[in-house]
């Protein structure tokens, strides 16, 4: 059995506030420029720094697989990135 990780990166908007789940990490969903939605993980100790709806991120994971929306709350397909890297863009330029 062949498996791969796919690791992508992601710039975007958070738009939902972030989750702490039963496992130790934090949640919240970023859209893309292209209105694609992606549901950004991390562990919480990873976290680093304030995220809030609205808040322009970069962040770079594991591809994972795809939660699929619910249809009777207009809700769109959010695919999961394990991320390991999550930046603030404002501050990420400000160097």
């Amino acid at each position: 059995m062949n498996s791969t990780i796919t690791l992508i990166r992601i710039d975007g908007t958070v738009t939902t506030a972030p989750s702490l789940t039963h496992d130790n990490l934090i949640e919240f969903v970023v859209v893309d420029g292209f209105a694609r939605e992606f549901l950004v993980r991390l562990p919480r100790t990873e976290l680093g720094m304030h995220v809030m709806p609205g808040a322009q991120v970069s962040a770079t994971g594991a591809e994972g697989w795809v939660v699929p929306g619910r249809a009777w709350r207009d809700e769109p397909s959010r695919t999961i990135v394990q991320a390991h890297d999550v930046q603030l863009r404002e501050l990420s330029f400000a160097a």
